[in-house]
């Protein structure tokens, strides 16, 4: 999946106030919708066939976010409005898995949103760990500001987990690397387009 990568100080000058990170709601959907083809035709040019991200259509990408939006309507506690702090274990966090199921959180800055992290139980046959990191997708002007390194803490925290990423995606590649990720060896593709996909894990001793 896309994700911002940044310098390995980029946490360090991680600016809280600049963003605003709650979960996802039906009020989200069309401008998240907007945000994540963006993101898409950005971190794949290249890497996956250009008809298909031309073709890439903002209103199927709502109304999976709608769907997503009305599931998650009621896993997360009614009072969290927003995520100000990062957590070491995304137990506490809205939609964590204690809370029973996948979460997605919603960035934005002053001009809007940004992009939006999304991780829950594993989706794989045979997972090699529990928890899934499902995608980190961020707009260009997010990115080497901390942000995804945040939203990741977040949603993973310091548990094991794995993820999928597009092999001939350096810039993610290189993120997921820097917080501890490694090629596993399983291999897919992304088969709309036949992208060859790698499977990386994180496991903490």
């Amino acid at each position: 999946m896309p994700a911002s990568s940044s310098a390995s100080s980029a946490s360090q000058s991680f600016d809280e106030r600049r963003w605003r990170v709650a979960p996802l709601t039906l009020a989200d959907c069309d401008e998240l919708a907007r945000v994540h083809v963006a993101v898409w035709r950005e971190a794949y040019a290249g890497l996956m066939d250009a008809a298909y991200l031309r073709g890439l259509r903002e209103e199927r990408f709502a109304e999976r976010w709608r769907s997503r939006a009305s599931a998650s309507v009621g896993t997360s506690p009614a009072s969290v409005t927003s995520v100000t702090s990062v957590t070491s274990s995304p137990a506490s966090s809205p939609g964590g898995s204690d809370a029973g199921g996948p979460v997605t959180l919603v960035a934005r800055d002053g001009a809007g949103v940004v992009g939006f992290v999304s991780a829950g139980p594993s989706r794989d046959e045979d997972p090699p760990t529990a928890w899934e990191l499902w995608a980190v997708n961020l707009l260009g002007r997010a990115h080497g500001t901390g942000l995804a390194e945040h939203l990741v803490q977040l949603t993973v925290g310091d548990r094991d987990a794995s993820l999928w990423v597009v092999e001939g995606n350096a810039r993610a590649r290189s993120f997921y690397t820097r917080l501890g990720f490694a090629p596993d060896g399983a291999r897919s593709e992304h088969e709309p387009t036949g992208a060859p996909e790698v499977r990386l894990v994180r496991r903490r001793a």
